[in-house]
Order: structure tokens, then sequence, then C-alpha cells
């Protein structure tokens, strides 16, 4: 007897628990449907909302991916607003149906959650039965004349493809010209080389040397070649094509960037010496076409720092 009073007591405690954590929650759930009769195929916006006295609670939506004769057409994320001092929750449904019939939106259950608090309580939604048709059929009965054939107008836009492949055509021959322009005027240096003109002259020098100078062909190719690397060297330094220049012209160019009357007067006879075995005037000795090398070395050397200072003076 006494452990059913006891038995008695706890319920009623668990019952009045129950109560008021229900109570504490103080939250309200409505669903809410635009129209209940649609035709088939029509949409149907249902709406669930909840209503919580402050912000502390979280909602979990326990919806299904698909209905009983009913198509999901779209699911939004719930909605958090404030309106009157109460804080909602809504969730936004978009469903349709190609059943015939009246079918009823099945009730949800709904999880809610007090922040920072283990406790948490279950809410249903309530069902929702809507009626699916057709279209109404006509009851007046009256026979109606064929229609005839309409005319479409057909709109002729083959003027605007036209356009268009012209306009594209102008642009293209545009950039075209523009393209063309600039690379006439881009300036490339005169004798492309992935050196310095100093080095690439000193490197020519160094394979002349191999040269055997045991026939008179090989100490004319070896003259003219000196001649030819003096000229490739001055060519590059000023931009200007010099392969061509005599010696005399070759001189005069060559003077501005030679200090003191012995270093010109050595080129001078560096040249004319070319000259001479060029056209098969004399033929000089092993020991003097190297010496002519190494005067040569010594003069382009010369014109390398002549050019590194105008350089640095240059602002």
């Amino acid at each position: 007897m006494d452990q059913s009073k006891y038995l008695c007591r706890g319920l009623c405690l668990a019952i009045l628990f129950f109560i008021s954590t229900a109570v504490g929650y103080g939250q309200t759930v409505k669903t809410n449907v635009d129209r209940k009769q649609i035709l088939i195929g029509e949409r149907i916006h249902y709406d669930i909302r909840f209503s919580f006295p402050t912000k502390e609670y979280q909602v979990v939506f326990n919806l299904p991916d698909s209905l009983l004769h009913f198509d999901i057409l779209n699911k939004s994320r719930y909605d958090s607003v404030d309106a009157k001092g109460d804080f909602l929750v809504i969730q936004k449904i978009l469903l349709t149906s190609f059943d015939s019939g009246q079918w009823s939106i099945p009730s949800f259950p709904i999880s809610i959650r007090k922040i920072n608090t283990a406790s948490s309580y279950t809410l249903n939604t309530d069902p929702i039965l809507i009626n699916v048709g057709y279209s109404p059929e006509d009851s007046t009965g009256e026979l109606r004349d064929i229609k005839p054939i309409i005319a479409v107008k057909l709109m002729d836009n083959s003027w605007w493809y036209i356009a268009a492949a012209v306009l594209i055509g102008l642009l293209l021959a545009w950039f075209v010209y523009r393209y063309l322009k600039k690379r006439k005027k881009r300036v490339k240096p005169l004798f492309h080389s992935p050196v310095t003109a100093y080095e690439e002259a000193m490197q020519q020098l160094q394979l002349l040397g191999n040269n055997t100078l045991s026939s008179n062909e090989e100490v004319k190719q070896y003259h003219v070649g000196l001649s030819d690397i003096l000229k490739k060297y001055l060519s590059r330094q000023l931009q200007k094509n010099l392969l061509n220049h005599t010696t005399g012209d070759l001189l005069l160019t060559h003077k501005q960037f030679i200090t003191g009357t012995e270093s010109l007067t050595e080129l001078a006879t560096i040249l004319r010496t070319n000259d001479a075995v060029k056209f098969a005037k004399y033929i000089p000795p092993k020991y003097e076409s190297e010496k002519t090398k190494e005067q040569l070395k010594n003069i382009i050397t010369g014109m390398e720092n002549h050019f590194k200072n105008l350089k640095t003076l240059t602002p």
C-alpha cells in the first residue's frame, strides 16, 4: 500500500515536471498552407512557424526528403525574426501533387532544445488535408467551331547574325593591325646574342686563335675574321650596322672611342693589314698575325671601358 502511494506521488511529480518544462519553453507551433484545394501540378506553399519568448532555443526540423502523394519542390533554410517581442522561427516548403484525390500532409516531429542545457522537447505539427483534382469539365455541352489556322509571324533575325559577324571581323582586323603596327615599332637589338657584345668579341677572338695559319687561305680568313669581330662589336654597341663600312669609315667612327694617338695609329695599322691580306696583297708571318689579334683584343677592351664609363655618366 505504501509503495503504491510512493509510486503515485512519483508519477504526479513527473507529470508536474513535464508540464512545467513544456510551459517553461513557452513555445507555440503553427502550420499554414496558402491553399487546400489545387489542380494537379499546382504548387502549395507550406509554412511551419514557431514562437519563443527568447532566442535561447534551438530548433531541429526533422523533415523527410519525400512525402506520400506529394513532391517536395523546394525546402528553404529556416529564418529567424523578431516580431512583437516574440522570436519566430519559420520553415518554408514548396509542394505539389500529381495524384488526384484527398491527401494529407503528414505531421512532422520538431525537436526543441534550450541552448547550453541537455533538456529537449519534441512537438508535432498538425496534419493538413489537401484536395487534388483536375480542371473542371465544360458542362455547357455547346459545340464549338474549329478555329482557323492562325498565321504566325516569323521574325527574320538573320541580319543580326550578319551584323555580329561583320563586327567581329572588324574587331579582329583592328587587333591584327594594332599588333603588326606595334611589332614594326618594336626596336630589336642588332645581332641577337645571349651574351654581351664584349663577351661575344672575346669568345670569337679565342676561337680564332685555334687557327693553325698553315696556309695562305687560313691567314686570309684569320685577318678577315679580326676585322669582322671589331665591326660586329662596335655595331652592337652603337646599334648600327657597320659591317659594310670601309677602313676609312671605321677609323672615323672609332676615333671618338679611342684615347691616344698611338692607339688610333695601332688600330689603323691593324685594319690596313687586314685589308691587304684580304685582297692577297700581303701575307704576314704567323707571329705577326697572332700579335695583331692581341693588339685588337686590347683595343676592344679599351673601348669596352669607355662604353662603361659613358653608361655610368648617363643619368
